[in-house]
């Protein structure tokens, strides 16, 4: 069993786009090869040259939106290449590089979570905040062995044609079957799932963390019959589709397909959203050296992460990017001020330290 992130479904989105001429050819194949840029996308085959840089993402559209939105930008302003590797920065391919002494990436688009656990074990260069402006990232997205490079959520979203007049505003209303008969849908990857059951039970924002677990447990397991859970982002937006069931707990990004596809009937409140950050790390012994922060710099400008939200969805991590963005852009960022009102902010520090175990016994208790 293979766990989806949101980095890997945003790429599935990104390639669906594509295909269906969202997206212009132009924008995601031809663009790299009129610059003379480089694409790989298969562990093993990017090594960092001289006056290279090499990222590693979650692969297919993704490689192109990433040169699109970073890459080329970083290429016009300083002349240096863009490589990127789309075999998937998990965190044990991060450490097997690092203790071999064989490291390929020179950064990779991971989580803040990855960061703090790689980071404490040695495997992560501290980023390098004499060349990375921390102004162009938020107050909590400048960390020491990661920096955010764009925010994604966790939202209620539902089926308007299912929830009659007044529909549902809270994680509470999630748990009102009477009110709003019928099945909902949660992940079964265990970030941002246990914090609005918790919300819903009326446990206060500053008081989440550490999570109550047996509470979280004990509010849950009465909807347990009436609920399917979804294990990648596609599978989420189907369950919806299909009308199997009438609201659930999936990315923005999936609930914003959703809407486009049939905005009558499909829709999301920002309300208690649930954000993350991904970031950018470098693994320890990066073959470019301290040249990948000017690109990390660079790619905190808002121009491009604006691309990058177009393209994919991922919300900007630069607050300028405000300044610069149409009202459809805020409309769907995770990080616009209008949708953090009343949002929960996932504790990258607590996830770092009890992720493994908790997981284990989510799937234990969903199994049930």
């Amino acid at each position: 069993m293979t766990k989806e992130t949101f980095a890997a479904d945003a790429v599935k989105i990104a390639m669906e786009r594509f295909q269906s001429g969202q997206i212009d050819r132009r924008t995601l194949l031809t663009a790299l090869g009129a610059l003379g840029l480089v694409a790989v996308a298969r562990p093993g085959v990017s090594y960092a040259q001289a006056k290279e840089v090499v990222l590693c993402n979650w692969g297919g559209a993704a490689v192109e939106a990433f040169q699109k939105a970073y890459g080329e930008p970083f290429t016009k302003k300083s002349g240096i290449k863009v490589a990127i590797d789309g075999a998937g920065p998990t965190t044990g391919a991060v450490r097997a590089m690092v203790e071999s002494k064989a490291v390929i990436w020179d950064t990779t688009d991971g989580g803040m979570v990855d960061g703090v656990v790689l980071g404490k074990g040695g495997f992560l260069e501290p980023i390098d905040y004499t060349m990375v402006d921390k102004s162009k990232v938020g107050p909590t997205g400048a960390a020491e062995f990661g920096v955010a490079n764009y925010a994604f959520a966790n939202v209620l979203a539902y089926d308007v044609s299912k929830v009659g007049a007044t529909p549902p505003t809270s994680w509470a209303d999630f748990f009102d079957t009477e009110k709003y008969p019928g099945k909902r849908t949660m992940c079964k990857w265990i970030q941002g799932q246990l914090e609005p059951v918790l919300i819903a039970d009326g446990v206060k924002r500053e008081d989440l963390y550490p999570l109550d677990v047996d509470r979280a447990f004990k509010k849950l397991e009465p909807l347990l019959p009436q609920l399917i859970f979804w294990e990648g982002g596609a599978q989420s937006q189907q369950l919806f589709r299909d009308g199997e069931v009438v609201m659930g707990n999936i990315w923005h990004t999936r609930a914003n397909l959703l809407k486009k596809e049939a905005p009558e009937r499909f829709t999301w409140t920002w309300n208690e959203n649930v954000l993350f950050w991904s970031a950018w790390s470098v693994p320890k012994g990066n073959p470019a050296g301290k040249l990948v922060f000017e690109f990390i710099n660079s790619s905190l400008d808002p121009e491009g992460q604006i691309t990058l939200l177009r393209l994919m969805g991922n919300g900007p991590s630069n607050p300028a990017a405000q300044a610069v963005m149409t009202a459809e852009d805020k409309a769907v960022d995770p990080a616009s001020p209008e949708n953090t009102k009343n949002n929960i902010a996932i504790s990258t520090d607590y996830y770092a330290d009890n992720e493994a175990e908790l997981q284990n016994k989510f799937l234990d208790f969903i199994a049930t």
